[in-house]
């Protein structure tokens, strides 16, 4: 009489645990996986399309403080 109850239980601890499992999650895992994948590939194609788009000009390079920009001389007296 036990026997029957308990694999009854049993049966239905089963039932009720497998029905609560996503089962989708698995497939949601690997699809954004891969998107994240492809998002990362797309971002490095375009760091290396940057630099032959945007080519460096000369107000980006660094100016050197050590030389004074040019003035105007004031004449001497």
């Amino acid at each position: 009489m036990k026997a029957p109850t308990i694999t009854g239980v049993l049966l239905m601890a089963v039932l009720v645990a497998s029905g609560c499992v996503d089962r989708e999650a698995e497939a949601r895992r690997v699809r954004e996986e891969a998107e994240a994948k492809a998002r990362a590939e797309a971002a490095r194609k375009e760091m290396e399309a940057l630099p032959k788009v945007f080519k460096n000009r000369d107000y980006l390079k660094k100016v050197d403080d050590t030389v004074a920009p040019n003035a105007p001389e004031t004449p001497k007296k």
